[in-house]
């Protein structure tokens, strides 16, 4: 079944390709002062179809609305919009759920960590049960950030997530570029325990994500 495993390990094998394939132009990132998510969500999106013989609408989309568990504490809505779904490539029927941050290192940084921050904890509590859910991850790309700064922002996100630390998948770290600022990347993941039931099981295909 085509999809991905390991929604960090494909993240950096996108920003590898990426800095390959655009090497001159991806400099300009680190220099520009408002968000680039839109494009991330598209490059990224479209990478994964390429890369992985992905199909459009059935093992790949954006901009879908997931369900939120209701019995967790602190729960203040029913669904939250996330950027990008993409088949797991494991467990037959599942799926990962993503959202997407760009942050920049300026007046306006601890609003845009907070909004990281509350975006790792909904993909956290997602009804996992009902939508297959593999897991569910907030990647984030930075502008302007020293690595210290940016893991003490990192390490507050997942610990305001307050998981189980052996459901959490944390990578974080540097993508150097040539005559430019480094960016800053991390990939923040919960999985979900059904998922891993499934990988074992080898149990059949759920209903896929309807946009």
């Amino acid at each position: 079944m085509p999809g991905i495993s390991h929604v960090a390990h494909t993240f950096l094998a996108f920003l590898t390709d990426l800095k390959l394939r655009r090497a001159p132009s991806l400099s300009e990132l680190s220099r520009l002062r408002n968000g680039f998510e839109g494009w991330l969500k598209i490059e990224l999106y479209l990478w994964l179809i390429e890369r992985y013989g992905l199909r459009a609408g059935d093992d790949v989309g954006v901009e879908y609305k997931v369900w939120l568990d209701q019995r967790r504490g602190q729960m203040d809505r029913a669904t939250k919009q996330c950027d990008l779904w993409v088949r797991d490539a494991e467990a037959p029927g599942y799926y990962h759920y993503i959202e997407l941050k760009v942050p920049f290192a300026n007046y306006n940084q601890g609003k845009l960590f907070l909004s990281a921050s509350d975006d790792f904890w909904y993909m956290s509590r997602l009804l996992a049960g009902d939508q297959s859910a593999a897991t569910g991850s907030a990647i984030l790309l930075g502008a302007g950030f020293d690595e210290h700064a940016w893991r003490r922002a990192i390490d507050e996100a997942v610990a305001y997530a307050g998981n189980d630390p052996a459901q959490v998948q944390l990578e974080v770290n540097t993508l150097t570029l040539d005559a430019a600022p480094p960016l800053q990347w991390a990939v923040m993941t919960k999985v979900y325990p059904s998922r891993s039931v499934s990988v074992v099981s080898s149990a059949g295909a759920a209903p896929l994500p309807v946009s």
